[in-house]
């Protein structure tokens, strides 16, 4: 059986959480909101935000972070073409912390996803409604040149996502940014790799974009393009 995997808003989140800089943060921001998707083998949405709790502030101490995620994919089982649509969302308690050196943070909380499968493959347990613990690391590391990561790991289902990116700031005026990325996702019966680039830029005011594009590769079947888009904005 060939699977494929959607994280609960993973992705997504990868994307914006990146796209974020510490240039663009002020002392009094409090949070950031994001959404975007992607398209190739698969189609998924997203959109969430961060905002710190009382006492802390984006950057520095704690905060919650709500995400919702959605799409649809489809994979071969048996001989035959299987078509699912999930539905997911988590709620997470994050720590933050940043500096000159950077920004990274942490967090742990419940992930709720819903598979509906057609025609059934009684073989998937993904399929149906599953509740999970959510553990999540990002952040970036470098000025001129950056080095960021996001990792996220379901707890029950082993289910996980690694995600790497190298740029160079080529403008700080507009925070723009340019560089290579790569990942892998998976659980205990797929494997899924991903390399390509990515260009990053503050849009307007505190709103910032990012656009990256490449390709994909799943264990035993064709590898295939992908873009993504991604729009985040402090507050």
């Amino acid at each position: 059986m060939k699977y494929h995997l959607k994280l609960a808003a993973a992705a997504g989140v990868a994307i914006s959480g990146m796209a974020m800089s510490l240039g663009t943060v002020q002392a009094q921001d409090t949070g950031v909101v994001y959404a975007g998707g992607s398209a190739g083998d698969g189609i998924n949405g997203y959109a969430g935000g961060v905002v710190a709790l009382p006492g802390s502030r984006l950057g520095h101490g704690f905060a919650v972070r709500a995400d919702v995620n959605g799409g649809d994919y489809r994979y071969d089982a048996n001989g035959q073409e299987i078509s699912a649509r999930y539905f997911g969302s988590d709620v997470a308690l994050v720590y933050q912390t940043s500096g000159k050196w950077g920004w990274a943070n942490f967090s742990v909380g419940p992930r709720v996803t819903d598979t509906r499968i057609s025609p059934i493959d009684p073989a998937n347990r993904l399929r149906g409604t599953r509740v999970d613990v959510g553990l999540q690391t990002d952040g970036t590391v470098g000025d001129e040149w950056c080095a960021s990561w996001f990792v996220s790991l379901g707890v029950i289902d082993l289910a996980y996502i690694t995600q790497v990116r190298g740029s160079r700031l080529v403008d700080r005026r507009s925070n723009t940014q340019l560089g290579l990325e790569g990942g892998v996702q998976g659980d205990r019966h797929y494997n899924r790799r991903n390399v390509g680039v990515f260009a990053s830029t503050r849009i307007s005011g505190k709103f910032q974009g990012v656009l990256s594009a490449g390709g994909s590769k799943q264990r035993d079947r064709p590898a295939k393009p992908y873009v993504s888009i991604g729009l985040s904005r402090v507050f």
